[in-house]
């Protein structure tokens, strides 16, 4: 089954990436010298605080449910995808892969369905599934 990044392997990405943005900041656009404590201290206080929102809201996630029609489920997970801006768009082994355009699916990532006889797997960015929950 696929698996996106974990709960820690986001908090490192969103945690290292906003450091070193905020150090290059404060260096280059700031005038700041990296010999001091101060850009350190602000780049690892944004970076936790980024690290921690990015991971809570995109890290991966996975819901099953279960169903009594397979047919009138898959509809009603159209629907409550299509009013997400989610379109299907490919297979990947049992997975069918949901996405939004090109340049939005970097932001918001895709949704993969694996639907058998009364059950459905569901695979995506923890937000993108607390969303998906509600409406269906």
């Amino acid at each position: 089954m696929p698996q996106g990044p974990n709960f820690i392997v986001t908090f490192l990405y969103y945690f290292a990436t906003t450091t070193l943005i905020v150090l290059l900041l404060a260096s280059q656009g700031m005038g700041m010298s990296l010999e001091s404590r101060f850009p350190y201290q602000l780049g690892t206080l944004c970076g936790l605080v980024a690290g921690i929102l990015g991971a809570y809201f995109n890290r991966s996630a996975t819901i099953s449910t279960t169903f009594q029609n397979p047919k009138a489920f898959r509809k009603q997970l159209d629907t409550a995808l299509a009013q997400m801006g989610f379109d299907r768009q490919t297979q990947l082994d049992d997975f069918v892969v949901y996405e939004k355009s090109a340049l939005k699916t970097m932001f918001v990532g895709k949704i993969l369905v694996k639907i058998d006889e009364n059950s459905a797997t569901i695979i995506g960015r923890s937000g993108n599934l607390k969303r998906l929950k509600q409406l269906i």
